[in-house]
């Protein structure tokens, strides 16, 4: 029986992203669930072979057939590409948490904006950075510090960072919210390269996830209450990030320049909304990642939900995910682009 569930769960979620959650808002719930539906996948698999049952040829079977959803969440890239030195470094990172709650001193800001500086040289030094849900005083003095001359920001908590000029920009109209999402077409030796920094709507519902995660207990009718926010509040948000994603996908689509894609979609690569803004584009971690994915270091775990995504135009050098940070609930991406 619970083969059965966890193959017909596994399928639905490879039908996410063909479907709009605004039709079928609960089946993206699948597409989030399936790091773990790969890990029931396969522990039922070692437990039928070692049971040698033929059930486990079937959870086999299904792996393989979303092996494109597997590269989504693994990397497989055990190469050693030499990075040429012209190689233009690209990072994004969500920084809501650098702060992590504690006082807002000058002291305070001067501290973390030199640890932050010194870990971004250390990890490569990027010539482009997006950062999302960044205060101006923060990014200003991060920006003195590391040397970027051009910056673009609409005091949404959206930047862009840049060694090279920035000769425009704009902003993709999301309505009254929170997150947003900015462009910049950046020179580069003489070359003309969009950059979208992405924001997608915030499901806004981690306090209360740790709540139910830590304390929750299923007998428990106030967890049970806690559980139907989440899942309301995560649905409402899925919808609206679909939304914001074809606003997107209509504008890069339009665009005349070589683009880059950057940023928090607060969706998994087992989405509608991944799928949408993709299309056309290389995703820098299928192309050069090695190992788990994971970008957002929350309550829970194996999620990946931040992203460069690059013209095919460009030659991924490298794809590494900065687990080694712990400035914020995600993990920094750092890439290498040739072009």
């Amino acid at each position: 029986m619970i083969s059965v569930v966890v193959v017909t769960f596994t399928l639905l979620a490879y039908a996410c992203p063909l479907v709009n959650p605004s039709t079928f808002t609960w089946l993206a719930f699948f597409g989030t669930a399936f790091p773990w539906l790969l890990l029931g996948n396969l522990f039922l698999a070692l437990w039928w072979a070692w049971r040698r049952n033929r059930f486990a040829l079937y959870h086999l079977g299904i792996i393989l057939l979303g092996w494109q959803f597997v590269t989504g969440f693994i990397g497989f890239d055990f190469g050693k590409d030499t990075i040429p030195e012209s190689a233009l470094i690209v990072a994004t990172h969500n920084i809501g948490e650098i702060f992590k709650g504690g006082k807002l001193t000058e002291e305070m800001y001067e501290k973390r904006a030199a640890a932050y500086a010194h870990y971004l040289q250390e990890s490569g030094n990027p010539d482009l950075l997006c950062t999302q849900e960044t205060s101006g005083k923060f990014y200003r003095l991060l920006a003195k510090k590391m040397g970027y001359e051009h910056t673009y920001n609409l005091k949404k908590g959206t930047v862009i960072l840049s060694r090279y000029p920035i000769e425009t920009g704009g902003e993709i109209p999301f309505g009254k919210t929170y997150n947003s999402t900015l462009w910049a077409d950046i020179r580069i030796d003489n070359k003309l390269v969009r950059l979208y920094n992405v924001h997608l709507q915030s499901n806004k519902v981690t306090q209360t996830t740790e709540k139910v995660v830590e304390k929750g207990g299923l007998d428990d009718e106030e967890t049970w209450h806690d559980i139907g926010y989440v899942l309301d509040k995560v649905g409402n948000a899925t919808e609206i990030r679909a939304e914001q994603a074809l606003r997107l996908r209509e504008h890069i689509a339009a665009c005349k320049y070589p683009v880059i894609v950057c940023g928090d979609f607060n969706d998994t690569p087992n989405s509608y909304v991944y799928a949408l803004l993709s299309e056309g584009l290389d995703d820098t971690f299928r192309e050069k990642g090695l190992g788990p994915g994971t970008t957002f270091a929350g309550v829970l775990p194996l999620l990946r939900i931040d992203y460069v995504l690059a013209e095919k135009s460009f030659t991924t050098y490298s794809c590494r995910v900065g687990r080694d940070s712990d400035f914020s609930d995600h993990f920094p991406v750092f890439v290498a682009l040739g072009f």
